[in-house]
């Protein structure tokens, strides 16, 4: 029986090394939205328990030799756990939400993978330019006020290469598994492709992207139409000082087509931030604007412009453990529904022209 105990432990596969991550956050805030167009659609101050952005992933890898190793990443979202998975809008978070793959990956050669993931155009540009990062405050997002072509991106494959001399590149394409017919009858491909490249030389980092979503329809169209295409192209640009104070700036420019405009919409973002650091506490400021949009036919093109300033700070109790503050402010012109880049009012609540604003206080627990 012994002989057979140990002949069985040694035939068994090896175990690959697993790693558990991920932070659990939360806060008490205060929210409201007024001055909607449609008055009946005003959000009135609330208070509420809001998640921020928490999340828990697992990862590892295998050897294959050669240089080279199989990668693996399952990673959901954690949002609404102060209300029992589910938030207020019945909103639920499942399982593989965030950035899932497998792929394979070489020193030499960079890595492929195959899944659920950031577009090359959001990981590649992002340089800490989101001065509310994971809370209410988070200004980025295609629903927010910057950065609006960045997604994570289904049913997708993506290459990222090394970084050669303080640079790296990036591609993702993502395919459209449904090819739905548009409203004329035409069979749609709203396949995805996102390019990007970064350049880091101590504490300068410099990013350039470009995304582009075929077939998109029109602007802010829910649904797709045969020969729209939505172009978003971004450059962004950060220095942080010996002393931690950062700035930073990014700029993005958004092309529209239109068939029912007859003319193709065009629309820029951008946004500044500075940073500055005092040990375990860390102040960050930010302001950001969309601009007018151009051929726009439905009314004045400064309608549909918007700006939001944030103010947010931290104190890092731990490695592991952060306090955190923030308030924020969004003023949307008359046809513009700017909203929070996390814990975003409900779209059917958010009217065109209204102004949402949040401030709040939280903790960050990292594992």
């Amino acid at each position: 029986m012994i002989a057979a105990v140990v002949a069985g432990a040694f035939a068994a596969p090896a175990m690959a090394d697993v790693t558990i991550y991920g932070f659990i956050s939360a806060g008490v805030e205060s929210v409201k939205a007024t001055g909607a167009t449609d008055s009946a659609k005003d959000v009135k101050a609330t208070t509420r328990i809001s998640d921020g952005n928490s999340r828990i992933g697992f990862k590892g890898n295998e050897d294959l030799g050669n240089g080279l190793k199989a990668i693996w990443q399952v990673e959901q979202s954690l949002r609404h756990f102060e209300n029992g998975g589910t938030d207020e809008n019945g909103n639920t978070a499942t399982f593989a939400t965030r950035n899932s793959f497998v792929g394979i990956e070489s020193a030499d050669f960079g890595k492929v993978i195959l899944g659920n993931n950031d577009t090359a155009y959001k990981s590649l540009t992002d340089i800490g330019l989101n001065a509310g990062i994971n809370t209410t405050a988070d200004n980025v997002g295609s629903g927010a006020i910057y950065s609006r072509g960045e997604t994570r991106l289904k049913n997708s494959v993506h290459y990222f290469s090394p970084t050669f001399a303080g640079f790296k590149a990036g591609v993702s394409y993502g395919v459209d598994e449904t090819r739905a017919n548009d409203t004329s009858g035409d069979r749609t491909n709203a396949q995805r492709l996102s390019i990007a490249g970064n350049y880091t030389l101590g504490g300068l980092q410099v990013a350039a992207g470009w995304d582009r979503q075929y077939d998109k329809g029109d602007y802010k169209a829910a649904t797709t139409s045969n020969g729209d295409d939505t172009d978003f192209y971004k450059l962004t640009a950060g220095y942080k000082f010996a002393t931690g104070t950062f700035v930073g700036a990014g700029y993005e420019w958004g092309r529209f087509d239109s068939t029912t405009s007859g003319s193709n919409l065009k629309q820029d973002d951008w946004t500044v931030m500075v940073g500055q650091e005092f040990g375990a506490a860390a102040i960050k400021l930010s302001y950001s604007e969309v601009g007018a949009l151009k051929h726009a036919t439905d009314g004045n093109e400064d309608d549909y412009k918007a700006k939001q300033w944030v103010l947010a700070g931290t104190y890092d109790l731990s490695k592991r453990t952060q306090l955190y503050a923030y308030g924020t402010k969004i003023t949307n012109n008359s046809r513009q529904n700017v909203n929070f880049g996390v814990n975003g009012i409900a779209t059917a609540s958010l009217g065109a022209g209204s102004n949402p604003q949040a401030f709040g206080i939280g903790m960050k627990h990292s594992f």
